[in-house]
């Protein structure tokens, strides 16, 4: 996202002045523009789930229904070890990195940058005991991070010369989720299943506007920055059905956690600086779902799952932290998301090993925070509708291959490819 505005040199500083004023209050995520297009990806974990993509609701017969749906961990019949690693290129799309032209005509310039991040994300122990099936397990359900910088462009909207501040920005967001789980059969063709646990959340994020395009404190106009880490609790439901031979359906409801961060912000003024920090919330978004699964032949699986994922609750208590004289929370939104995942694995047994081959595809909603208000003629608000603007679906398509070296030994590897971010996935598991 672009960096907040400057219109003329004494407007400027009105305008710094007024983004200071933090919110006493403990609020949620504010409006300073990187906040605008975190990437959600709550994808299953595992490569089997990211192959077939990530359509594993119903199926989750192996130690990552844990986070899946917990009920499914009851097919298990021995104990087992589930390891994964993960790499994940993430690509951020700056709006208003540049321009050319003049003042009274000029063309935005956008801009991608890319950022990777790569790391064990899930590591489980399974062990069924008769009717009960009891897991520990350690799930990286975030791990985000996003660097860029702008030139500092003329505003569009505008035609008198308002620009930009050019800025730097980088974010850096870590979750992880340690947990266990119950999951009891109540009935061959009925289980459930529980998961809970404490949230870790970790973040540095920082966006420092400048005067001029020349990145050091000289130049500096202001900086908000979070350096923070947070505690809470999560919550998996899950239910698993299988009414006929061949047939699963599962349901989930996963409930996230929200963490209270302290943001500070400073800006330059004489004859000294001026700092103000204040608290914010920061809410993951929960969901539910319902998935089904069909096995027309036993080394076929067809996979289909819907995600209702509750993305509104990021503008829920919105923080406003620039310009809160003239822009108010009710002026941001996003929508609720509905993710369509689907896929299947077809299964091949070549002499005394199983290959496995996987295909699918999922549908990943507009989940940017938006200005939604009417900018009218006030110049902070039409600044915030060029900042926040709104974003699209994007489409994900994603592919894997397993290797069955025995009833005890599995590999897969598993890729998901789309223009918004890019995985790697490889996963382990050992049965006892």
């Amino acid at each position: 996202m672009p960096p907040a505005s400057r219109k003329y040199p004494t407007y400027a500083l009105a305008l710094w002045i007024a983004a200071s004023c933090l919110p006493a209050a403990g609020l949620a995520q504010t409006n300073t523009e990187n906040f605008a297009q975190f990437r959600f990806n709550f994808n299953n974990p595992g490569a089997r789930a990211t192959g077939i993509g990530g359509a594993f609701m119903s199926i989750a017969d192996d130690a990552t229904a844990s986070e899946a749906n917990p009920a499914g961990l009851t097919t298990l019949l021995r104990p087992e070890l589930s390891l994964e690693a993960k790499g994940i290129q993430f690509i951020t799309h700056v709006d208003n990195f540049s321009h050319t032209g003049t003042a009274a005509s000029f063309t935005v310039n956008a801009q991608d940058f890319k950022s990777t991040v790569v790391s064990p994300s899930f590591a489980s122990v399974v062990y069924p005991v008769r009717r009960f099936t009891f897991a520990l397990f350690r799930h990286e359900l975030m791990n985000f991070e996003s660097a860029f910088y702008t030139k500092g462009s003329l505003v569009p909207g505008f035609t008198d010369g308002t620009f930009f501040f050019p800025a730097t920005s980088s974010t850096r967001m870590h979750v992880d989720d340690y947990g266990g789980t119950i999951a009891y059969k109540f009935r061959e063709f009925l289980s459930v299943g529980v998961s809970g646990g404490i949230s870790l959340m970790n973040m540095q994020s920082s966006i420092a506007r400048y005067f001029v395009g020349v990145f050091n404190d000289g130049s500096l106009a202001n900086i908000a920055t979070i350096d923070d880490h947070g505690t809470d609790f999560f919550l998996n439901i899950g239910i698993l059905v299988k009414p006929v031979e061949n047939l699963s359906i599962g349901l989930t409801y996963k409930k996230r956690p929200s963490f209270k961060l302290q943001q500070t912000y400073r800006f330059t003024q004489y004859p000294a600086d001026s700092v103000r920090t204040g608290p914010i919330n920061f809410n993951i978004p929960s969901s539910y779902g319902i998935g089904i699964s069909y096995r027309p032949a036993d080394v076929l699986t067809i996979a289909v799952d819907v995600v209702r994922v509750n993305y509104s609750s990021l503008t829920k208590d919105f923080a406003i932290t620039i310009t809160p004289q003239d822009v108010k929370p009710a002026d941001f939104a996003v929508d609720d998301g509905m993710e369509l995942h689907g896929g299947a694995e077809y299964v091949l047994f070549p002499k005394t090993i199983g290959i496995v081959f996987r295909g699918g595809g999922y549908l990943e909603p507009d989940n940017r925070i938006r200005f939604v208000g009417d900018p009218g003629t006030a110049f902070d608000r039409k600044i915030m509708k060029a900042l926040f603007q709104s974003g699209k679906s994007y489409a994900h398509g994603t592919f894997g291959v397993g290797c069955i070296l025995s009833n005890n030994v599995q590999f897969d590897l598993a890729g998901d490819l789309s223009s918004v971010s890019n995985t790697a996935v490889g996963s382990l598991v050992v049965r006892f």
